[in-house]
């Protein structure tokens, strides 16, 4: 996860005033109250021999150096990786191929198929890079929940999930008798659940009745009518 700010860079006196968005991520400063924990667990071990033990804090000590002092800014030129172990390394946008993600690791990939890291990048962060590269770097995240807006993912029998509207979520609903059960996920994605439900705990028209269930109205006439 990071966290990031954005400023804006002075103009030039005599220049069109126009705002250049910059954006700074950083590591998540809960890293820091990690490395604290840490800290402190280590001094009861370093309580029994200080005079050999000492050392031990040296570790927490570079966790939050890493967290203050790596970055990655994105501006109108391009981006800068900063790190705190080694050298600062920057991509002009005229490098620049695109940006990658394995696993836990953020990297943006030059013309020439160098990889460098980007401290404090994650998936989550596309929206604002896109923003500060002037669309280079496209939101897939922020096109990826427009698609699914108004859709139900279906978990079958197989295990494998399906995307359905919620028309064609209803017609399935009806031709295998079951109700409308729909539930928000973490992501707030509206997934069926009908399949683990167990049919006693249903409202009206067929919709569960925890909080976290979608409020769904009754089909209209127009429309088939699930059956219990």
């Amino acid at each position: 996860m990071s966290s990031a700010t954005e400023n804006t860079q002075d103009t030039a006196p005599g220049t069109a005033s126009r705002a250049e968005p910059t954006e700074t991520f950083h590591p998540e400063r809960t890293h820091i109250l990690s490395a604290v924990v840490l800290a402190l667990i280590s001094l009861l071990t370093i309580g029994a021999a200080p005079q050999y033990l000492w050392w031990i804090l040296i570790f927490p000590a570079l966790i939050i150096w890493w967290v203050l002092k790596s970055a990655t800014v994105v501006d109108g030129t391009g981006i800068e990786a900063r790190y705190a172990f080694r050298g600062n390394k920057a991509i002009a946008w005229d490098d620049f191929a695109g940006i990658g993600f394995k696993g836990a690791r953020t990297f943006a990939r030059t013309t020439d198929g160098t990889e460098i890291s980007l401290p404090g990048v994650t998936f989550n962060s596309l929206p604002r890079l896109q923003q500060a590269s002037y669309g280079r770097i496209p939101d897939a995240l922020t096109e990826g929940r427009a698609a699914m807006d108004g859709k139900i993912v279906v978990v079958q029998e197989d295990g494998y999930s399906v995307v359905l509207t919620r028309d064609e979520y209803i017609a399935r609903q009806k031709e295998l008798g079951r109700e409308i059960q729909i539930e928000l996920d973490e992501d707030n994605t509206p997934h069926d659940v009908s399949h683990t439900a167990s049919g006693n705990n249903s409202g009206p028209g067929g919709v569960e009745s925890p909080g976290s269930a979608i409020p769904t109205t009754e089909p209209t006439d127009d429309r088939p009518t699930p059956q219990a």
